[in-house]
């Protein structure tokens, strides 16, 4: 039996109306490489984003269907929106001409009946009814009988695995995987040479109801079709092709030199850029977060550091990861001054130089607003208060989010704004019950003990007092003409008047 696959895998749409996702490529492209690791003659075609027209999806189908012989397998796996009257959602889909812009199940049942091949599995990790944070386009009407029959695609050797029943969500973790294709990865590769799809069935289905309850919603997924025999699978095993699309799993390890970080997927231009930055590359404060703390590979860390020490590299490292792997970054600082200012540093180094799409909430920005609504951004920038507000009042957006960086955590201790710290901190605790867990990287200055900061947010800690510069300590003296002024230096009887000075004259 030869085999045949198209993986189609569409987080990002031309339509602007469109809510972006974050977990269809990385579903599309973990189950493609998995497959190619596991069969390398398999003939397997990969589509993302710009490159899932209706055209190019249409074609290769058909390619693909037309070429199966009678003893073959193909594997149709497509995860992204559906629309409210049964269509698959492209990457060129437009809601005005959504007849013409689509793949309808007609198309698909009538490809189905004149391939020969054996046997025709289809996966859709997408939905048809609901509304964000659900996998379906919302601005599409609604089919006028309000129901679809499976019947027109299943039948002998036409297995269809749906991700819910035609009235429920389809959801997906944020930036990982949607949960149908979470739970198929995981049985799949089950540690046997075989697995047979319809013996795990209960298995998926039981591990997607159960991460759909944590969210607070219902999905159970749905299999038609039938096969004698039942249908056997070589069990996936990882590979080149899966290290080379995910290489965060291979666990590398960072010298000084920033073209390390080539390991993690670092396209060139943004190396470059690093090197031009940082002269001396990666100081051990920012190598120990990505050696023993594994930043880069998603995991929380609180860091504790002196200023000046590199600390805020460390969120912007882990902040292009994110994006590099196709999830959405969000920053968080205390000042609308700290968040201006960031958006002119990353918009000039990430937007204008490499295409990255930063956007700014602060308060004073509201046409930004909808496009973080949206997703179409890939990293936000943030003030405590807006952000917190946001995100209670339309918590779906939390599931667009792979990462949040909060900056001088330390002010939750402040007696005026840190209670919208706390407050922040403690929604984003509470969203894990419903298995909303974006990577958290809190920044803070030394603040001494620490006072069990880390076991709160649960989280590992990476603290030092070591500081690559020396600090120059000080005070202006009035007398001396204002701005113009020397500096008078203190003794350590004064060392926190004089910290509390530079800090404002610095900012």
């Amino acid at each position: 039996m030869a085999f045949y696959g198209v993986f189609i895998g569409i987080d990002k749409y031309c339509d602007p109306r469109a809510q972006e996702l974050t977990a269809a490529r990385r579903d599309a492209t973990a189950l493609w490489a998995l497959f190619i690791d596991t069969i390398p003659q398999m003939d397997a075609h990969l589509l993302c984003n710009e490159h899932a027209t209706k055209e190019k999806i249409s074609s290769v189908l058909s390619r693909s269907l037309e070429d199966a012989t009678q003893e073959d397998a193909v594997v149709i796996f497509f995860s992204g929106h559906g629309s409210r009257d049964h269509r698959l959602i492209c990457f060129d889909t437009m809601t005005e001409t959504l007849a013409d812009t689509t793949i309808s199940m007609d198309l698909l049942a009538d490809t189905f009946k004149h391939s020969k091949a054996k046997v025709i599995l289809l996966v859709l990790d997408c939905c048809f009814s609901g509304k964000a944070p659900a996998r379906v386009m919302e601005d599409t009407p609604v089919a006028r009988d309000g129901s679809f029959s499976w019947e027109t695609l299943a039948g002998k050797g036409r297995i269809i695995i749906s991700a819910s029943a035609a009235n429920e969500v389809a959801l997906e973790t944020p930036g990982g995987h949607g949960l149908l294709s979470a739970a198929i990865l995981h049985a799949m590769q089950s540690g046997q040479e075989t697995v047979d799809l319809f013996g795990v069935m209960g298995q998926i289905t039981g591990m997607v109801r159960a991460d759909a309850l944590k969210m607070g919603h219902t999905q159970n997924p749905v299999v038609f079709g039938f096969l004698e025999g039942g249908l056997i699978l070589p069990a996936l095993k990882k590979g080149q092709k899966f290290y080379e699309a995910f290489p965060e799993l291979k666990g590398h390890r960072v010298t000084s030199s920033v073209r390390d970080l080539s390991y993690f997927g670092f396209p060139a231009q943004v190396l470059d850029e690093w090197e031009k930055n940082f002269k001396n590359g990666l100081n051990n404060l920012q190598q120990s977060a990505v050696n023993d703390h594994r930043i880069l590979d998603g995991d929380s860390l609180l860091v504790v550091a002196p200023t000046s020490s590199g600390k805020t590299f460390i969120g912007e490292m882990a902040s292009i990861r994110t994006v590099i792997q196709g999830k959405k970054a969000v920053f968080i600082f205390h000042y609308k001054a700290l968040v201006n200012e960031k958006y002119d540093q990353f918009s000039e180094l990430y937007g204008d130089r490499l295409g990255i799409r930063v956007i700014r909430c602060d308060g004073d920005h509201g046409e930004q607003v909808g496009l973080f609504m949206k997703g179409k951004y890939d990293i936000a920038l943030f003030t405590f208060e807006t952000f917190l507000a946001l995100s209670v009042a339309n918590p779906f957006v939390l599931n667009q989010i792979g990462l949040i960086v909060l900056d001088e955590a330390q002010f939750i201790a402040d007696p005026t704004r840190g209670i919208s710290v706390e407050l922040l901190l403690t929604y984003l605790i509470s969203i894990r019950e419903r298995n909303i867990k974006p990577q958290l990287i809190a920044l803070s200055a030394v603040i001494g003990n620490v006072n069990n900061f880390d076991n709160w947010l649960d989280i590992h800690n990476l603290i030092t007092k070591d500081r690559p510069g020396p600090l120059t300590e000080g005070v202006l003296d009035r007398q001396a003409g204002g701005f113009g002024g020397h500096i008078t230096y203190f003794n350590n009887l004064s060392i926190l008047f004089a910290k509390r000075a530079v800090y404002f004259l610095k900012n």
